[in-house]
């Protein structure tokens, strides 16, 4: 970053267009995006071009220009300063693909883009292993399609089985690394004490236990790329390991004092608000910059039930299995579907295995969560995520159930018996299909 990492952000020279793109995506003025050609001043005053109503942030802060192509930064003796990758900085060069700045509560992404190439919805309705002829899926699709051939890091947001993996499943088969290994590792479902020798391999010798050397999983996946499944969960202590490896590209397995280098795309994926963990300390903000270059949201089903039918044709088809009534598939249509599509797959499932070749018949008290459905020894068999996120979900649904009933639907008043944060509440009973009243 520079001699001084607290003073100048100088990183790089940026390449290609002329044009850059600021989106705010937390803050006050979250949503926001502007298309940079010039320059454009930051601030909380009403003189500036993006004003950000936030009392963290003075009333001329930053000011963003463009020239030649290159996004140079300034910040203007602001009271709380400007970070980039978690130092603060007085003024510099962004990098060629990016990236993200910190004032006061607000985080502005800066991302380069073709001059006049505004990104459209992609023509096609599938992505690798990911359907949908929605707009908000074409739209996905589009960007996949735009990220894939760079090597920048990736972080794939969405809910608990919207298809994260397939995101990062489909980035990699659009690559130029598409002929070299695809390593998932599920940072949520590996015992704490061995997520270290998953990621990074061990020699022999390195602990009890440890009888030949292992590859790790950065290893096994060299030349193509590693996901990174629940980022969140990632223990605090092996953070700035991975930041380590991400900046310098090199890793030492776990007993050695060799480091290798590795050529591998790192993308990440996560349910959780990384935001909120780094507010509260439960994530490294520098990690979670450098994981955050692009940041993907894959949508959840309630919010694109237009690409139900297709959905639903295409995994029938995958399981060899009759198709749907048009009875089943309103009754699949007025559904809110907490569970997204791994909901609608295991539905689909259950209804090929009882209808003896038929067509497919389904009853809205068919569409009960999985756990409600099935008894603790169906839980054993399932891998260890499914079998957690099944339990996890039907607990938080009676939960909310239970505390909102008590509370005649009232949010605020089960926020204060619950202890939980209103809006949280809100955002629970909307993933988990129970209604408040607000």
């Amino acid at each position: 970053m520079g001699e001084d990492a607290t003073r100048t952000a100088t990183v790089g020279r940026a390449e290609g267009g002329a044009a850059w793109r600021l989106e705010i995506t937390s803050g006050p003025a979250r949503g926001l995006i502007r298309r940079l050609t010039q320059a454009l001043t930051v601030g909380s005053a009403r003189s500036n071009d993006v004003v950000i109503d936030d009392a963290k942030v003075s009333r001329h802060h930053l000011r963003i220009e463009v020239s030649a192509g290159v996004l140079h930064v300034q910040d203007l003796d602001s009271k709380n300063g400007t970070a980039f990758r978690g130092s603060r900085i007085t003024k510099g060069t962004l990098p060629p693909d990016g990236g993200i700045l910190t004032i006061g509560d607000s985080t502005l992404v800066l991302s380069p883009e073709e001059e006049h190439d505004e990104l459209g919805p992609s023509a096609r309705t599938w992505c690798g292993r990911l359907v949908g002829q929605s707009r908000a899926m074409r739209m996905l699709f589009a960007q996949l399609e735009r990220i894939a051939p760079t090597s920048a890091t990736v972080l794939v947001r969405g809910e608990t089985g919207v298809g994260k993996e397939l995101a990062a499943e489909a980035l990699h088969e659009l690559s130029a690394r598409a002929d070299k290994p695809f390593v998932v590792v599920d940072c949520g479902a590996i015992p704490r004490e061995l997520i270290e020798s998953e990621l990074f391999g061990h020699v022999k010798g390195a602990f009890t236990g440890a009888v030949g050397d292992r590859r790790g999983a950065f290893e096994q996946a060299s030349g193509g790329t590693i996901f990174l499944d629940e980022i969140g969960d990632l223990p605090a202590e092996l953070q700035p390991r991975l930041l380590r490896v991400l900046e310098t590209g090199k890793m030492k397995p776990v007993g050695s004092e060799r480091w290798q280098r590795q050529d591998v795309r790192v993308v990440a994926a996560t349910h959780r608000d990384l935001n909120a963990a780094v507010k509260e300390g439960a994530f490294r903000e520098d990690l979670f910059y450098r994981l955050s270059v692009v940041t993907l949201t894959v949508p959840p089903l309630r919010e694109r039930m237009e690409d139900l039918p297709l959905l639903c044709e295409r995994l029938l088809a995958d399981m060899a299995a009759p198709p749907l009534t048009p009875a089943a598939l309103a009754t699949l249509n007025a559904y809110v579907w907490p569970g997204n599509v791994r909901q609608l797959r295991n539905v689909l499932e259950r209804g090929a295995a009882l209808s003896g070749g038929r067509p497919i018949q389904i009853r809205p008290q068919d569409l009960a969560e999985p756990a409600t459905c099935v008894s603790p020894s169906h839980l054993y068999t399932l891998p260890y995520r499914q079998a957690k996120e099944e339990l996890l979900g039907r607990f938080t649904r009676e939960y909310l159930e239970a505390l909102l009933s008590r509370n005649g639907g009232n949010v605020s008043a089960a926020s204060r018996e619950s202890g939980i944060d209103r809006n949280w509440i809100i955002a629970l009973a909307r993933r988990h299909g129970v209604r408040v009243r607000d």
